[in-house]
């Protein structure tokens, strides 16, 4: 094909060299001719679609690799005549939009003038342009200077769109996505904004949508507007808000945030508080009982709480076990929740398993189940004995609590500890159906004891109760493993949710410097499971999950 450009451009040259009036034109299949006629308005649409065609050839011959030597040619001969012709020709917006196609397809660095136009989009007349322009330019390799260049111009285009049509929306979304690709700090300023903005024209999920870039910038600087973002939420609905996402970008941020945090936690934070005022207060104008129920000092408590919880910073430790001894048994509720996620050291475990078991007793019995779930991830043999107890003994007012005793309890026993759960299945006629479930688990720690790999082997049993409990299993006994740890990662992407938390939260205590695996495989499910439902709800725990693990070294 490449010779054949050759022989039918000497072609073209001859013909254009002794200027056939008549109607001399570049041979179909020649691009550089074609290239050239998109200066000639008449045979412009025929020349770009030729291009286009060639283009498509070629990249179909080369299996889409785009480093392949004929695809390299074809830029070469064409690219600065079609950003030129793109350039030249502002009064015709059709065949500008489709070269812009084909340079978008192209990805050469030489079309960024054509890009930087682009983007300098008109209403009703060019905002395709920008869309096409700001997915391009994201993608380029450019030098670090064309690329503050390509930020700015994103940053204004962004900043131009104020209405609330689809089109609107479409413009909203490429720039907010490209500058999230660029991960540039010089994209700081725009998204913040965006994310922090209360306009009723823009949709509360751009908030959210430029919240998620400023996790992958992780910016030290945008740290006080992200605490912010912990706290606000959609003024028409107060239901929707962006806390989890901000915790991500927060821990992603790392060590920059954990004093900011401590402050807030300790309401030294004034902003934080203002904006949970107007948050009960929009809950007020819905539900008057609803926001009788909500406490100021409560809701700031539980997010920073659980950002501090998610940092996991050592630092962190003493602020939240004086949080759990708060006279208000909700604030120190969340805060024990929180401990779970302490990078803890061994020293570590006895005080934490304290605080946590003396919240468990103040709490309401409602409260308790959750707690026993969490305590599980302490995979800690200091708090065993403790779930044992919770597991015998009987529970005739909330039967859950004994059965989630039980669970924690045999989803961490090793075959000793495990001998003694068939006897409260014998004896626990009521809730007897639920416990029998978890035989399963006993079973396979009979068979594998402390076996690392053993538990390994469990990880892809078709029992999904076999499978958690290798997880578990696997965070008890191989902390610091990393061929361990990469296998259990592999579960993130299991069917069933039960089986994905397990392994995020024995991943997370497991990768102790970190798991590159963990990070690219979270980062895959979000891209391909963006919007279904078991993303949705895995994501709360997967994003700040996904921060804290790639912020260890």
């Amino acid at each position: 094909m490449a010779r054949e450009w050759v022989k039918r451009s000497v072609l073209a040259a001859a013909c254009a060299a002794a200027l056939c009036m008549a109607g001399c034109h570049a041979d179909d299949n020649d691009p550089k001719g074609q290239s050239e006629e998109l200066q000639d308005p008449v045979r412009r649409e025929h020349a770009i679609t030729r291009l286009q065609s060639i283009w498509n050839t070629l990249l179909s011959e080369a299996k889409g690799d785009k480093k392949a030597k004929p695809i390299v040619e074809f830029c070469d001969i064409t690219v600065e005549n079609i950003t030129k012709a793109y350039l030249d020709h502002p009064e015709d917006s059709v065949n500008r939009l489709k070269m812009l196609g084909l340079l978008q397809e192209m990805l050469d660095p030489r079309s960024l003038p054509v890009m930087m136009d682009a983007l300098n989009w008109t209403a009703e007349v060019s905002e395709d342009h920008a869309i096409l322009a700001a997915r391009a330019v994201s993608k380029m390799d450019l030098p670090d200077a064309d690329r503050g260049k390509a930020v700015e111009a994103i940053a204004k285009a962004l900043e131009k769109v104020s209405g609330p049509r689809p089109l609107d929306n479409r413009l909203r979304q490429a720039f907010i996505d490209a500058l999230g690709v660029f991960k540039d700090k010089r994209a700081t300023d725009v998204l913040v904004k965006v994310a922090l903005s209360q306009e009723s024209d823009q949709n509360f999920l751009f908030n959210i949508l430029a919240a998620q870039q400023l996790e992958k910038i992780a910016d030290p600087k945008s740290v006080p507007d992200l605490i912010k973002m912990l706290y606000l939420s959609d003024p028409a609905n107060p239901a929707m808000r962006m806390n989890d996402v901000a915790a991500s970008a927060l821990v992603a941020i790392g060590k920059p945030a954990l004093q900011p945090m401590i402050d807030t936690l300790q309401g030294k934070n004034k902003e934080a508080n203002e904006l949970v005022k107007l948050y009960i207060d929009s809950i007020r104008q819905k539900d008057s009982q609803a926001a009788a129920k909500l406490k100021t000092p409560n809701i700031v408590s539980a997010e920073a709480t659980y950002t501090l919880g998610k940092l996991g910073y050592r630092e962190a430790l003493q602020p939240l076990i004086d949080e759990t001894k708060n006279e208000d048994v909700e604030r120190a509720y969340s805060a024990a929740l929180a401990l779970i996620g302490i990078n803890r050291k061994d020293e570590d475990t006895k005080p934490i398993v304290d605080a946590m078991i003396s919240v468990y007793e103040r709490s309401d019995k409602q409260q308790r189940p959750q707690m026993l779930v969490a305590m599980r991830h302490l995979y800690a043999d200091e708090i065993m004995p403790f779930l044992f107890k919770i597991a015998e003994t009987t529970e005739t007012e909330l039967p859950p609590i004994q059965m989630y005793g039980f669970v924690s309890y045999a989803m961490l026993a090793d075959k000793a500890e495990a001998k003694k759960l068939p006897a409260i299945i014998e004896k626990e006629e009521l809730i007897r159906p639920q416990l029998k479930e978890y035989e399963p688990a006993i079973k396979a720690a009979e068979e594998c004891d402390r076996d690392i790999k053993c538990w390994e082997g469990k990880l892809q049993d078709k029992d999904t109760i076999v499978a958690r409990k290798a997880a578990n299993m696997l965070a008890r006994l191989a902390r610091g493993n990393d061929e361990a740890t990469s296998k259990v990662v592999e579960l993130f992407g299991h069917e069933d949710l039960e089986v994905r938390n397990e392994a995020l939260y024995a991943v997370d205590y497991m990768a102790v410097k970190g798991s590159k695996a963990a990070v690219d495989k979270i980062d895959q499910l979000e891209a391909a499971e963006g919007g279904r439902s078991i993303w949705n709800n895995f994501k709360r725990e997967a994003l700040p999950g996904r921060a804290r693990i790639a912020a260890r070294k």
